[in-house]
C-alpha cells in the first residue's frame, strides 16, 4: 500500500463514522451500527504497514 493511499483510507474511515451517533434523535433515524470490527481490521492493517515501513521486527 502506497503512502498516498493512506489519505483514501482516512477518508473511508470518516465516511464510515460520519452518521454514527450514540442516541436516536428522530423516529426515522437509522439505528446505530457497530462497525468496530471493521475499524479494528483497518487499524491492524495500518499498524502492519507502518511496522513494515519502519523495518520493525
Amino acid at each position: 500500500m502506497a503512502v498516498a493511499n493512506l489519505k483514501k483510507l482516512d477518508q473511508k474511515l470518516q465516511d464510515i463514522y460520519k452518521d454514527q451517533v450514540t442516541t436516536t434523535v428522530a423516529a426515522t433515524a437509522e439505528p446505530f451500527v457497530d462497525k468496530s470490527e471493521l475499524l479494528f481490521q483497518q487499524m491492524n492493517f495500518i499498524a502492519a504497514y507502518n511496522k513494515q515501513m519502519l523495518n520493525i521486527a
